[in-house]
């Protein structure tokens, strides 16, 4: 005799894809009655062709009563950044001091938002750092003690005041461009042979 196979391709058939409007209320009707339980037992009970693993996730994140719609406030992310400090990803645990709020939203909300943010101020600090360190350099590479002062430009003394400066008096400078006739205390080379002769010199 042929062996009958222990469950039939009708049993052993799973559905999977997106979840249609008869299955969520299948699903609802019969947790309104029977409670949650187990998930596994329960897909069976309720006639659902679905794992116990796709009931509980439909279930928690989608048709409980108490869900909570919209944004995550700024309250929300707060806690969540403060228990994600204390717990890392332990989602579920977070989840539980977020009354309507699922493990799963919190992870997304995380992981897109709040860590992505995080990255970038991260960046943001290491190139602003970068930076500094590159101007603070540039100002210690110069010699130690060097003080840089203006220029001062040199005035030579001939030319300070010389407006009130006058020509001594009776002088006469041997210069070529000088005429012999202004000037009367000049001394011609055959004075002074003749007065050296006269002294005995």
């Amino acid at each position: 005799m042929d062996k009958k196979p222990c469950n039939s391709s009708q049993d052993a058939e799973v559905r999977k894809g997106p979840w249609t409007m008869e299955e969520d209320l299948i699903l609802i009707n019969y947790i309104a009655n029977h409670g949650e339980g187990v998930w596994n037992s329960l897909a069976k009970s309720a006639g659902l062709k679905r794992t116990g693993k796709s009931c509980r996730l439909r279930w928690l994140n989608y048709l409980r009563p108490d869900l909570r719609r919209g944004n995550i406030t700024p309250e929300e992310q707060l806690l969540i950044m403060e228990l994600h400090a204390k717990w890392g990803n332990r989602w579920s645990k977070i989840a539980k001091h977020l009354p309507g709020r699922t493990d799963n939203e919190i992870k997304n909300y995380w992981r897109t938002r709040i860590q992505k943010h995080m990255k970038q101020a991260d960046q943001n600090n290491f190139q602003q750092q970068s930076s500094s360190q590159i101007t603070d350099q540039a100002s210690t590479s110069q010699a130690p003690g060097m003080i840089h002062e203006p220029m001062e430009i040199y005035s030579s003394p001939s030319n300070q005041g010389h407006q009130n400066l006058e020509p001594f008096p009776n002088t006469c400078l041997p210069s070529t461009a000088i005429d012999q006739s202004s000037c009367d205390n000049y001394w011609s080379m055959e004075e002074l042979w003749s007065m050296q002769l006269l002294n005995g010199d």
